[in-house]
């Protein structure tokens, strides 16, 4: 039951950096990160950005968050959400990635509260909206600091690139005794 409680209160207080404000249309394009990545941490996130994509009812064109995942260091499946111009039946236009496009790719480091543009490398497919999928298996980044992070800020706790663990009272990973000292 405790652990019910922590997975609940965790998933009440987290909030992504990247939400995907749009509804699904039916049309999508996958996007798989293999497990392969050694640029990203644990808790990093990804979101899939059209520069060109249909953002509104009105068919306007600008930046949009069509996808997004949180790495757990295991292969992760994205799904782009495609707009949809249903007006010549009279129904709405759907907010989307526009087909043909490429994907442009951003993280935010949960460690440093950074978001950067990334390049990738593609395994297999185009990185373009184009209704199938592609196969990343490695981000590059400009800046990988010294603790290994993407666009970290290096050694910013006091172990370094570690805080003290709670319950510890060192670096060295010494325990606090019963009345709280080393």
């Amino acid at each position: 039951m405790r652990y019910l409680f922590i997975i609940i209160a965790f998933s009440i207080t987290y909030t992504q950096h990247f939400n995907v404000e749009i509804e699904e249309t039916g049309e999508s394009t996958l996007f798989i990160f293999q497990n392969t990545i050694l640029s990203l941490q644990i808790g990093d996130e990804l979101g899939l950005f059209d520069d060109n994509g249909i953002i509104d009812s009105n068919g306007n064109v600008g930046e949009l968050l069509v996808g997004s995942g949180i790495w757990s260091g295991e292969q992760l499946n994205i799904v782009s959400i495609s707009s949809q111009d249903l007006s010549q039946f009279g129904g709405p236009v759907l907010p989307g990635y526009s087909l043909g496009n490429t994907m442009k790719l951003k993280i935010w480091s949960q460690f440093s509260d950074i978001e950067s543009v990334v390049d990738y490398t593609l395994l297999s497919g185009n990185g373009t909206f184009n209704g199938l999928f592609s196969v990343i298996n490695e981000i590059e980044c400009e800046n990988i600091d010294i603790c290994g992070f993407c666009e970290g800020s290096g050694v910013v706790y006091e172990c370094g690139c570690n805080n003290i663990e709670d319950g510890e009272c060192d670096c060295d990973g010494n325990i606090l005794d019963c009345i709280g000292v080393c």
